[in-house]
């Protein structure tokens, strides 16, 4: 990211103290920026793209991509929650969460993201999505976390779903808990793990925007969703 921080300054002719200004922040957050010691937080993220119309975040995904570590994958292979927390690992790995972001951050997308690829495996066989009509790959990985982003969820409903991912979890805890006999839905113990890392990543993460962790992973979030773009923009086959 510091990279990034340092191209938005040459290409917009701005110093450190002028971004700083513009964006309501300190200027010694900015240098720290630059550094690579911290991160701007997503509102700062938006704050430098209305600035200058360069989307730092998108910018530090294409820099870092490459054909060699970003593979398109079957998501039919990763048919059971081990292979899941494993596929999640090598995309935090990937994206630099682990490196990037502190040690609470990473821990949380390592609960959140095999959850989602286990709800997105889910969504697979039954053929569930928005509009229940498009066929669902590995890139739903992607779009699922964008929809945990996006709070213009048609059925919200405050203090039980309020974007379209918890929605989605919602629907797959309804199947699992309709369904008394493994044999009656193909994935249940995949599903009942993936809802169980669900509830602890909402029991462990505590939304407040006074708190540094909560907007670092709305950050990270944010890079991880952006990564369906290197699969299909920059690297794509």
């Amino acid at each position: 990211m510091e990279d990034t921080i340092k191209r938005v300054l040459e290409i917009s002719g701005m110093t450190q103290k002028e971004l700083a200004d513009k964006l309501h922040v300190t200027p010694q957050a900015v240098s720290k920026w630059c550094r690579g010691e911290s991160r701007p937080s997503l509102d700062n993220a938006i704050g430098i793209y209305e600035l200058t119309g360069i989307d730092v975040i998108m910018m530090t995904n294409t820099a870092r991509c490459s054909k060699e570590n970003m593979k398109m994958k079957d998501l039919a292979a990763i048919d059971d929650y081990s292979k899941a927390q494993a596929e999640a690992e090598a995309i935090l790995q990937a994206a630099n969460i682990r490196v990037n972001y502190t040690y609470p951050v990473y821990k949380l997308c390592s609960l959140l993201l095999p959850a989602v690829i286990g709800l997105t495996h889910h969504q697979m066989l039954n053929k569930q999505d928005k509009q229940d009509e498009q066929d669902i790959d590995y890139s739903w990985i992607f779009t699922n976390l964008s929809d945990y982003l996006n709070e213009e969820c048609p059925y919200k409903q405050p203090g039980l779903y309020e974007n379209y991912l918890e929605y989605a979890f919602f629907r797959m805890g309804g199947d699992l808990f309709e369904s008394f006999e493994p044999y009656l839905m193909p994935d249940h113990e995949y599903c009942r793990m993936a809802m169980y890392d669900w509830y602890r990543f909402g029991r462990a993460f505590i939304k407040s925007a006074s708190s540094p962790i909560y907007n670092e992973l709305l950050v990270a979030i944010t890079e991880l969703a952006a990564l369906e773009d290197e699969y299909f923009g920059a690297c794509g086959e």
